[in-house]
């Protein structure tokens, strides 16, 4: 503790898969679908400048929310 370092913290990513822009964890079915690493779409990607390579493959991932129902069941 004396270098600045706290002990109990850990530097390294906790081995889920993430999104490479904004760093947030996927969720819900996709953290079992993706290996642990970061992932960007192809427009997030040539937003930011870069380019993908011919030939490279592409992930499955599940657009999910939680919807609001408006009918109430009353008992």
């Amino acid at each position: 503790m004396e270098k600045g370092t706290i002990p109990w913290r850990r530097p390294w990513n906790n081995g889920t898969p993430v999104n490479g822009v904004n760093q947030k964890p996927y969720r819900g079915i996709n953290s079992l679908l993706l290996e642990p690493g970061e992932y960007s779409t192809f427009k997030q990607i040539r937003e930011a400048g870069g380019k993908v390579h011919k030939g490279e493959k592409g992930h499955i991932v599940v657009f999910w929310k939680w919807i609001e129902s408006e009918n109430e069941e009353t008992g």
